[in-house]
């Protein structure tokens, strides 16, 4: 897999509602531009390196390379850049600072700065408050079961249905790292070009799930 098509699988997962021919074109662009200049298209050097390392946090390196080593963080910044409204730009970026925030009163110091274990306390930190948020969200939602219902025009902004900061995150990070070539070649079995099609295989112990 070309990084083009990796890009384009990523932004379809992720409900890029942009023409699909423009699309890859955009995407394209942009991580042409980030590999030229090696610099973040969308995100600020820090925001980036912020990325970098929760990514990581979520997808660390053991038996196998982690989100980091698979440049999660670039195809982030572009996913961000080209198919996010930005309503949820904005929340992403928000999330970010809310992110070092959160660091900064518990450890007097950047998310980036922190060791492994301080990492993943902030990380869990993010997660809970993320499944607070939807929990509050959920009456609302089940109020307004048809889109674009007089229930859903009547909801307060605040309370209509978004995606938050740590869920898009971390959907961005799995979907980037196993479309990765590192992803899919190492946490994954690949097979650049599959045989006949056996619907039921008998797996060994061990056996890594397939790249599709």
């Amino acid at each position: 897999m070309n990084r083009r098509d990796a890009l384009m699988r990523v932004a379809a997962l992720a409900g890029a509602t942009i023409a699909l021919p423009a699309l890859a074109d955009t995407l394209e662009a942009s991580a042409t531009r980030r590999a030229l200049t090696g610099k973040p298209v969308f995100f600020t050097a820090d925001q980036d390196a912020t990325v970098a390392e929760l990514a990581d946090t979520i997808i660390p390196t053991t038996s196998t390379p982690g989100a980091k080593a698979a440049k999660v963080n670039e195809i982030i910044d572009v996913i961000v850049k080209d198919c996010y409204k930005p309503d949820d730009q904005q929340r992403f970026l928000e999330g970010l600072a809310q992110t070092n925030k959160l660091s900064q009163d518990a450890y007097n110091k950047p998310f980036v700065q922190l060791d492994p274990t301080q990492r993943i306390e902030i990380v869990k930190k993010l997660e809970a408050d993320d499944k607070q948020l939807k929990a509050q969200m959920a009456p609302a939602k089940s109020a307004a079961k048809v889109e674009n219902s007089q229930a859903d025009l009547q909801m307060p902004e605040a309370k209509k249905r978004y995606t938050p900061f740590y869920t898009m995150l971390k959907d961005l990070t799995l979907t980037g790292y196993f479309t990765s070539e590192i992803g899919a070649t190492q946490a994954l079995e690949y097979v650049a070009v599959p045989g006949r099609y056996d619907g039921c295989v008998t797996l060994k112990p061990g056996q890594k799930a397939w790249a599709i």
